[in-house]
């Protein structure tokens, strides 16, 4: 999958962060995405250590996993596979740069609310 556009956000009444993709994404990825993001809440503090943490795995190397408490991203090659820890969505994979992309995006969204 290819860059795409503009991801975009709410935040329900209890924290959890909805997901809309950009036009063309399927919807398994937009779900596994939101499945992702859970734990990490409307906290942009948390979602900039899941992305710090991210990077800092990929000055290791190419191939590797960070989890959250709901789903598991691993990088394979230029894409990442969502993996599914509890039958929610099907694995499915999208560009690594769009998901750097999206989160950084989601960064920003979050950041603005508290402003």
């Amino acid at each position: 999958m290819t860059d795409t556009g503009a991801w975009s956000f709410t935040v329900d009444e209890d924290g959890m962060v909805l997901v809309t993709a950009p036009p063309g994404v399927p919807e398994d990825v937009r779900l596994a995405v939101e499945t992702v993001l859970i734990p990490l809440g409307d906290s942009a503090v948390a979602v900039e250590s899941y992305l710090r943490e991210w990077r800092r795995l990929a000055e290791s190397g190419e191939d590797y996993a960070l989890a959250t408490t709901s789903a598991q991203v691993s990088r394979v090659g230029p894409e990442v596979e969502l993996g599914d820890m509890y039958g929610q969505f099907e694995n499915c994979r999208m560009s690594a740069e769009e998901f750097e992309r999206m989160l950084r995006q989601l960064v920003d969204f979050l950041g603005s609310r508290r402003s």
